[in-house]
């Protein structure tokens, strides 16, 4: 069981979280979202500073599904109150559809908010979400991170776009406007949909204990498997906030986005991944949903080596590193997978 690197910020209370807040204000700071940002509380400083190592986090999955298999796809949203998220290779019937979003508050978030989804030109639907979890800021001057999740089952018939709008208490304004240049509160990250419908395998959805926790550089947690893996390879999906590939005005910069993934201590993304078993792969926080603006969103997905998930393993370790001087504040949101 792996040991989790959770700054001391995440036992704060969002009360505390606000009162040290900077609040809404226009980005002046090129290393917003990262470790080098200027004029965080010092709670955040001190938790980039000095992370401890806490008590792992286990997680279970909220909902499980035989014969079956899943999709899962987002939209960037910082600066944005619309946008799309298009699905494929869901076999219908769906089974279920969860949709996602985040955002970063200068005052405590509500306890539910409702988005409206549905296909663009044609009827859409209110959808209401509760709130599942708050976080640390993610090095944006702000009181911290919000996480929702719907249950929009009766609005997901399967493939297909799905427009979403967030109401202006998850996401202030609709400029487009470049996240390092203009910052006000609330400040969205994305949104995404994870669909699952037929198939032939066993499906398992986690955020518990996962949602939330903004991490600084690294972090760990460990999935529970109901039963053990059944069928390998295993597939691993990451739904993560505020990923970015650098430091610099137009978030193109480079230095950021090294962040190195370990399934049961088997490296499976980042740099130095082994390309013969797994190919070339990219860091699972690069911001690479919004890439090349506004970047701050990842949906990624992993084919597990064997040797990270054999048939009977009972768990997926799941480990963050980050490598270099100057890295990434980000929070992850949920994770899939086929087993």
């Amino acid at each position: 069981m792996l040991g989790v690197l959770l700054s001391p910020l995440l036992l704060l209370s969002s009360a505390a979280l606000a009162a040290e807040a900077a609040g809404p204000s226009a980005a002046s700071d090129s290393a917003l979202g990262t470790s080098a940002a200027k004029g965080l509380s010092p709670s955040v400083r001190q938790a980039i500073e000095s992370s401890a190592v806490t008590a792992a986090v286990t997680a279970s999955p909220i909902a499980t599904f035989s014969k079956a298999q899943y999709a899962t796809a987002g939209v960037a949203l910082r600066n944005r109150q619309t946008g799309a998220i298009q699905i494929s290779g869901v076999v219908g019937p769906v089974k279920r559809a969860y949709l996602y979003w985040a955002f970063l508050f200068g005052s405590a978030p509500p306890a539910t908010q409702a988005v409206v989804l549905g296909p663009p030109g044609a009827a859409r639907a209110s959808a209401t979400g509760s709130l599942i979890a708050t976080g640390a800021d993610t090095c944006w001057r702000s009181s911290g991170i919000a996480v929702y999740r719907a249950d929009v089952t009766s609005l997901v018939s399967g493939n297909g776009l799905y427009s979403i709008a967030l109401p202006r208490t998850a996401s202030a304004t609709n400029s487009g406007a470049d996240p390092w240049t203009s910052l006000t509160l609330p400040a969205a990250e994305g949104a995404a949909l994870v669909v699952v419908g037929a198939g032939t395998r066993n499906v398992a959805v986690f955020d518990k204990g996962i949602a939330g926790a903004t991490f600084f550089g690294s972090t760990s947690y460990t999935l529970n498997v109901p039963g053990g893996v059944k069928t390998a390879p295993v597939l691993w999906d990451n739904i993560g906030a505020d990923g970015q590939t650098g430091v610099s005005v137009g978030g193109r910069g480079f230095g950021v986005a090294k962040e190195k993934t370990y399934v049961n201590d088997v490296q499976i993304a980042g740099p130095g991944t082994d390309v013969t078993a797994n190919g070339v792969t990219g860091s699972d926080w690069d911001g690479g949903v919004g890439s090349p603006l506004p970047q701050l969103w990842d949906v990624t997905g992993r084919t597990l080596p064997v040797a990270a998930a054999p048939v009977g393993k009972p768990s997926l370790a799941v480990r963050f590193v980050s490598v270099g001087q100057t890295y990434d504040c980000a929070t992850p949101i949920a994770n899939v997978i086929a087993y």
